[in-house]
């Protein structure tokens, strides 16, 4: 069986939200016969393929760390939508639980951030949940669009939707796969994951 990584490498030149912190790697301490390498990072909760925590909207609401890891691994269904925005009236069928949205948004340049990303609205957010889905992912940088004052977030995440948001799809094909995704251990508004696919074909 195949594993398909559909995580953004993170990197000191990789693309950022504006306004999110960039990502620093500083060389603490070098290899040598004395000493073992070491390197600092810096960078924010929501930086590359990450998961959003309800805290991120909410404050004081729980973060990251309130998530069971079942929703975080089984089958997962991958959909196409070539659309500007995800609405209800044009989001394909679904059968899993589990959902990752492929869009324009795999095609660009993976370490340019284009402001014209592809996202859902609430009225996609709400057919979601009406849906029953546990987990939903998308190749864009936010589930919403930039710059739109919506509760495309809220609707998901109140109904205790895992978000994850900055896959890399460009790959990979529709269909069904395991996914496999790992969230950092922390308690925050968001935290970065390791995500793949396994086929189950």
């Amino acid at each position: 069986m195949q594993l398909i990584d559909i995580t953004r490498p993170i990197h000191s030149s990789m693309a950022i939200y504006p306004g999110n912190p960039a990502v620093v790697l500083e060389e603490a301490a070098t290899a040598s016969n004395t000493s073992s390498a070491l390197t600092r990072i810096t960078l924010g909760s929501h930086t590359g393929t990450h998961i959003d925590g309800l805290s991120h909207i909410t404050k004081g609401a729980a973060g990251t760390g309130s998530y069971a890891l079942e929703p975080f691994i089984g089958e997962a269904q991958v959909i196409a939508v070539d659309a500007e925005t995800i609405t209800a009236a044009i989001l394909p069928k679904t059968a899993v639980e589990r959902v990752l949205i492929k869009t324009k948004n795999s095609a660009v340049d993976i370490n340019t951030f284009d402001p014209d990303f592809v996202a859902l609205d609430e009225s996609a957010a709400q057919e979601l949940v009406n849906r029953g889905i546990k987990l939903i992912g998308i190749d864009g940088p936010s589930i919403k669009k930039k710059g739109v004052r919506d509760r495309t977030h809220a609707i998901l995440l109140d109904a205790g939707i895992v978000i994850i948001e900055s896959l890399w799809l460009n790959t990979v094909e529709i269909g069904s796969y395991e996914l496999i995704c790992l969230p950092l251990a922390v308690d925050l508004d968001g935290a970065p994951a390791r995500v793949v696919l396994r086929s189950t074909k």
